[in-house]
């Protein structure tokens, strides 16, 4: 069932990789709050299709090399 799965990321690794850019700078950079930025790095908040395409885009990376599902 799909409910045996988590939606994770690798927001906090890709930040540091990137110049240790904080969350506010990349969430000025995709339009949102530090905060939302915040809760999906914590697994609090699923993104939207379209801020998952910034964010990655951002990064110069797939969606999937952000975002991955993980079985409970």
């Amino acid at each position: 069932m799909i409910d045996n799965f988590k939606l994770e990321n690798n927001l906090r690794k890709l930040r540091f990789e990137h110049g240790e850019i904080s969350q506010q700078d990349l969430a000025n950079a995709v339009g949102v709050t530090r905060l939302t930025i915040h809760s999906i790095e914590a697994g609090k908040f699923n993104p939207s299709v379209t801020l998952a395409l910034k964010i990655a885009d951002f990064f110069k990376k797939s969606v999937e090399e952000i975002f991955y599902l993980n079985k409970k």
